[in-house]
């Protein structure tokens, strides 16, 4: 292996060691394992499509080197039956040399690995865009390649598990805990909450939402109390969108300033 070779490995293992041992959120996560993967593979764009089972789609949840109206981060992915379906089915390591994609600036062949997580496919690593067509043919790095599945379940794992411990009304939520109590095959609640979590996150919250609605109920408030409470946190989703509009208006003015 060439020194260039052994340089891009040693920044590869440094980012994982730092991604399992420092406290990140998942999307940080997941953005440092699309960043390596480009590292590894020398392409130039690199996405990871979350499977959201309750409208058999996928989410774009980190995406690098792809500007394209239909190629958005936290939006579902549009795509030709086809390849829909090619994504849907994957089950091991595949190239797609090319299909209709109908995403603007996706530069094929395209490598994608199913991602795992306690057993149960969550998504979809996916890198495309060589530099050089050999590099991703290439044995050793194919294999590299692979081992960065586990990799990413475990920085998954790690982000959802600081994620859930630190909010501890997640954890005594009844509805929640027998729901996942009854899903788990291995008989671990915990490890079912975090899957159902990122696989299912309608179900996880509208589980939570009935909780939230007990816990009120039993501490004696009313109807018109619990109505007013759900009218609240309404009302703080779409203060928080607002919020979230301005910021990226005032992004490229902030910009400009600079430059």
């Amino acid at each position: 292996m060439s020194r260039n070779g052994l340089e891009n490995n040693l920044d590869v293992l440094e980012i994982l060691s730092e991604a399992l041992t420092i406290p990140m959120t998942l999307d940080e996560g997941l953005n440092r394992i699309i960043r390596m993967t480009c590292r590894l593979m020398e392409t130039e764009q690199a996405a990871f499509l979350q499977i959201d089972e309750e409208h058999k789609c996928f989410i774009i949840r980190a995406a690098i080197g792809l500007d394209s109206e239909n190629f958005c981060v936290g939006q579902p992915l549009q795509l030709p039956d086809r390849l829909q379906s090619i994504l849907w089915r994957l089950r091991n390591i595949h190239q797609i040399n090319w299909v209709d994609s109908g995403i603007e600036g996706i530069k094929f062949p395209i490598i994608a690995m199913p991602i795992q997580f306690k057993g149960i496919r969550i998504g979809h690593l996916i890198t495309g865009g060589a530099h050089d067509s050999s590099t991703t043919k290439d044995p050793i790095r194919r294999n590299l390649f692979a081992l960065l599945g586990p990799f990413a379940s475990l920085i998954i794992e790690n982000a959802k598990a600081t994620d859930l411990l630190s909010q501890r009304f997640v954890m005594h939520s009844r509805e929640l805990l027998k729901s996942a109590e009854r899903e788990a095959t291995n008989g671990n609640a915990a490890e079912r909450l975090m899957v159902n979590s990122i696989s299912n996150p309608i179900k996880v919250v509208r589980l939570l939402a009935e909780s939230f609605h007990r816990e009120l109920a039993s501490a004696g408030f009313s109807t018109g109390h619990i109505t007013i409470a759900a009218a609240h946190i309404l009302d703080c989703a779409l203060k928080n969108c607002t919020n979230s509009a301005a910021v990226d208006a005032n992004k490229p003015a902030a910009e400009d300033s600079k430059s």
